[in-house]
This record gives C-alpha cells, sequence and structure tokens, in this order.
C-alpha cells in the first residue's frame, strides 16, 4: 500500500508508478470540486486538471514541493486552492447563472454577523453551491437547524435555498471572493493543523474554544474550515477513476522513463 508521503516524494522524483497513483486518489476529488465551483467548466474538467497536473510537475515539480506535505488534508487544501485559482482564470462574469446580486467579502461579512459557528458553515457552503442533501451527509446534521440564517439570504439569495444539485450559481463572483478570504490571512489565524485536530476531536475544549470563536469572525478561517469540511467528505465519498482514465492522465507529463523488467535466470534459460 502506497502512503500519501510516499506518492508525493515518489511524484516530486518524477515516478510514473507514484503519479498514477497521485491520479488515480485525487481526480474523482478534483472532478467533484470542478463541478461544485467551476460548473461552466463541467465538460472540460479533464482538460483543466491535465493543465494543472502540467502545471504542477513544471521546472522540476516546483510547484508541487511549495504545498503543505505535513498531512495529506492540508496538502488537499493547497490543491483545491490551486486548482480553484487557475479555474477561475477560465472564467467570465457572464457565465454567473443568476441575476440576483452577486456575493462579496463585505456583504457576506453582514450576513454572518451574530451566527454562530455552524450556521455560518452551512450558509456559506449554500453560498457555494452545496445542495441540503449533500450538506446532510457532509457535516452529518440537517441544514434546517440553520432556518434562522438561512432567512438572511431570502431577500437577495433565496436562489440557494431552491437547489437540489451541487453547483454554484455565481462561479465567478464567488471564485472572486474566495481569492479576496485567502489573502485576507492575519497573525491572529491559527494554522490549517489546528483545525484538522479540531475536526478530528484531538483538542481540549479549552484549545478549541477560542479557534472557533475566531474562525466565526474571520472570512479567511471560515473559507479554510469549510474547505476541510469538503475535502474530508470528496475523500472519500467518491468513486476510484478508471485506471484507463488514469492512463490517459498521465501520458501527458514528461515522467522519467520507467526502467524495464528484466526476466529471472531461469525464465531466460527455459522460457
Amino acid at each position: 500500500m502506497i502512503t500519501f508521503h510516499k506518492t508525493l516524494a515518489g511524484c516530486e522524483a518524477g515516478d510514473p508508478e507514484s503519479w498514477r497513483a497521485f491520479v488515480g486518489d485525487y481526480t474523482p476529488l478534483v472532478y467533484q470540486l470542478v463541478g461544485v465551483y467551476l460548473p461552466p467548466l463541467r465538460e472540460g474538467r479533464a482538460q483543466l486538471w491535465e493543465e494543472t497536473l502540467l502545471a504542477l510537475a513544471a521546472n522540476n515539480f516546483e510547484r508541487l514541493r511549495a504545498f503543505d506535505h505535513q498531512a495529506e488534508r492540508e496538502f488537499l487544501a493547497d490543491l483545491r486552492s490551486f486548482l480553484l485559482e487557475r479555474g477561475a482564470e477560465k472564467l467570465e462574469p457572464a457565465e454567473d447563472f443568476t441575476r440576483a446580486p452577486r456575493p462579496a467579502p463585505d456583504t457576506v461579512d453582514a450576513l454572518f454577523k451574530g451566527l454562530p459557528l455552524i450556521h455560518r458553515e452551512i450558509l456559506f457552503l449554500k453560498l457555494a453551491g452545496y445542495s441540503d442533501g449533500t450538506l446532510e451527509r457532509m457535516l452529518r446534521i440537517t441544514p434546517v437547524i440553520a432556518q434562522s440564517a438561512l432567512e438572511r439570504v431570502q431577500a437577495d439569495y433565496s436562489a440557494i435555498l431552491e437547489k437540489d444539485r451541487d453547483a454554484c450559481l455565481w462561479p465567478a463572483a464567488w471564485l472572486e471572493l474566495l481569492a479576496r478570504a485567502w489573502s485576507a490571512s492575519s497573525a491572529d489565524c491559527p494554522p490549517l493543523r489546528q483545525f484538522v485536530r479540531i475536526l478530528d476531536g484531538q483538542t481540549s475544549w479549552y484549545e478549541k474554544e477560542p479557534i472557533e470563536k475566531h474562525v466565526g469572525l474571520c472570512l479567511h478561517c471560515l473559507e479554510r474550515w469549510t474547505a476541510l469540511r469538503e475535502l474530508i467528505y470528496w475523500r472519500h465519498g467518491v468513486q476510484p477513476l478508471p485506471e484507463a482514465e488514469v492512463k490517459a492522465l498521465v501520458s501527458g507529463l514528461s515522467l522519467q522513463a520507467e526502467p524495464k523488467k528484466e526476466n529471472s535466470f531461469l525464465k531466460r534459460v527455459f522460457g
């Protein structure tokens, strides 16, 4: 069994087997993210992913080496951001699917004011494009518990309350908001590892209470917190990629040649 760290080390060495494991493991997750955040690119998701893989492998895997290597979920958070940044470059505002007002950091902050963290999570993920059914499976609670929060969007963003599939209604505007959130970190923002420990139940109430309070007030950290939620969900909730698709994606990368397997002495002698 190839572990995450072995796979990553092999990818950075240009090992084809490691890249096949990488592509096989993460392509289904990537395709789900494209479907939610980049619905206009859904039909071209393979091309976007191919281009992203080439960018990761360029200059001796320079971009891949820059990602967090501590653990898989932190790594996937970096991969997610990189993918969405590249996808955002291909979108036009006209591709947003609704004429309703586009979410912006100031309007989203106003929507979240005074809400408990779980209500903020649900509202943020609803604005991102998730349906109630997916949120119930992802968060293991019904979104109805945040009814008072969802009532706040009735005036301007009511379209998100009627969705029955996962797809952002304003992908260009939402990815612009995410970019603003990514760049809004401060010295008070906890490292992502702390969020992982809280989600894994590895912290005491005294440790997690101030962190959760900060997440409830910081758009940068709320985005990272909800990103972890969805990454955990999609990582284990998707079907494996067929081997033929794995080979097709890896074939476009410039990797070291695989060594030829030599026949044993007895096999050479006796055929």
